[in-house]
């Protein structure tokens, strides 16, 4: 009888093992499982932040680009009132018998320059704003498709860029510097192992070749 209930016993112990080695199992595969999750949530996260940044980038470029067309219309608008002012001044009635063109066709000339100028202008307006539209629905469409987490990163990236846009521009640029330096950096060690790699099948030529030589000896 205690021979059988000492069984009993060690069975029961061996089955709990059993038990407990499969939860810590179960525990390793889950933690797994999580590990892995959390590195494609960074991956995700690295891969937005390089999207944003371009996408701040490009909306930085297209304002100042935006912008130009506008400064060139003001100075058009300058030069329309000089003129204007000088039509406005009374002719001076002289007769000068020389074949020239016109002074009327000279500013019609210039006024129909000026026009195709400010119409280019504002076309191209047009369509850089249609650009920073298209960028704004990709910044959007990125928000809303993004976890919370990722939504808060992106929300402190954005306030970060609009506080000093110069300072996150330079930080960027540095970061691709340095991203570009370490890939060369790497390109080279690869090139330096392969050209070693190269030269390693020639040295078990030589020793096999003294050892033919003793054994002829």
């Amino acid at each position: 009888m205690e021979q059988k209930t000492i069984e009993k016993v060690l069975n029961q112990i061996s089955e709990e093992r059993l038990q407990d080695n499969q939860e810590l199992r179960n525990l390793k595969a889950v933690q797994e499982k999580q590990h892995q999750s959390l590195e494609k949530d960074r991956e995700q996260i690295n891969l937005l932040n390089r999207n944003m940044e371009t996408l701040k980038t490009e909306n930085q470029t297209l304002l100042q680009r935006a912008t130009a067309p506008i400064q060139q219309m003001e100075a058009f608008g300058a030069q329309i009132k000089e003129h204007a002012e000088l039509l406005k001044k009374p002719l001076t009635q002289e007769i000068v018998h020389v074949h020239h063109v016109s002074s009327l066709l000279i500013a019609t000339i210039v006024l129909f320059c000026i026009v195709i100028s400010i119409s280019v202008g504002w076309y191209q307006t047009g369509q850089r704003l249609s650009q920073y539209q298209n960028n704004d629905t990709k910044w959007r469409k990125l928000t809303l498709g993004a976890s919370p987490l990722l939504t808060k990163i992106m929300q402190e990236v954005s306030d970060s860029v609009e506080q000093d846009p110069d300072k996150e521009r330079k930080s960027v640029k540095a970061e691709e510097d340095h991203n570009m330096e370490v890939w060369n950096l790497q390109q080279k060690m690869k090139a330096d192992s392969a050209k070693m790699r190269s030269l390693e099948p020639s040295l078990p030529h030589v020793g096999n070749s003294s050892s033919r030589a003793d054994k002829k000896k």
